[in-house]
């Protein structure tokens, strides 16, 4: 049996005070399995602005393809790419490929708990080339990094809300200080079986960034998600 599912999100904001501000948030994450593997796609846009002024014009997209050795969900291997620009770091790309091994204790309904392991390589290419925290000149940084990866969630209300959080940590193996925290939390409320009202939360820090930048970013969004199958 193959089966397929999947889900979008859009979200934004407007925003008058002392400058005028917008943020668009794009996310649209299909996915196709079997009985013994499954192939997941997330991909995500974000745009803003500010007095016409652009701050964010980022991709990101995983794909992350799991085997389900003897059909079992509880431990399995993964093979994993991850490919993204963010203009907030003046980061051109970053691309990353390799794998590790998820132990999920919790899959019921939307309840959720899952820990992942991994080791990938990652070519980063900057437009400029001196950074804090570390002495390694030049726009071209590439290496090795151990992942560790956090994913959960719960239900509330008899599934009329649903709680969701995950988080990254990424570490170089060529510089101890090298290391880069990644949080997201969201909250959806749902509205139909299909349609759902979110907010989320998310949180990047990178310890070693460009000299004129600042090493964290922020953004909340308020949107609409829709769920098939």
């Amino acid at each position: 049996t193959f089966l397929f599912n999947g889900n979008f999100n859009l979200s934004g904001s407007l925003t008058s005070v002392t400058e005028f501000h917008r943020s668009f948030q794009f996310e649209f994450n299909p996915t196709f399995e079997k009985r013994s593997w499954s192939f997941e796609n997330q991909f995500r846009f974000l745009f803003s602005d500010a007095d016409d002024e652009v701050l964010n014009r980022n991709w990101d997209a995983l794909s992350l393809l799991k085997l389900y050795l003897n059909g079992k969900k509880k431990w399995y291997p993964f093979f994993v790419s991850d490919l993204q620009t963010n203009l907030g770091y003046e980061l051109e790309f970053r691309l990353g490929y390799g794998g590790g091994l998820t132990y999920k204790p919790i899959s019921k309904n939307n309840n959720k708990l899952l820990f992942s392991v991994a080791s990938l390589y990652y070519r980063n290419r900057y437009t400029e080339s001196v950074f804090v925290n570390s002495d390694r000149i030049g726009n071209q940084r590439n290496m090795l990094r151990l992942v560790l990866h956090y994913d959960g969630s719960t239900q509330i209300f008899k599934d009329k809300l649903l709680l969701k959080s995950n988080a990254w940590f990424l570490q170089s193996t060529r510089e101890s200080v090298d290391y880069i925290f990644k949080l997201y939390i969201s909250l959806e409320f749902k509205l139909t079986k299909v349609f759902s009202l979110t907010t989320d939360y998310r949180f990047n820090y990178e310890n070693v960034s460009l000299e004129s930048l600042d090493n964290n970013q922020q953004f909340t969004s308020i949107g609409i998600r829709a769920d098939f199958k």
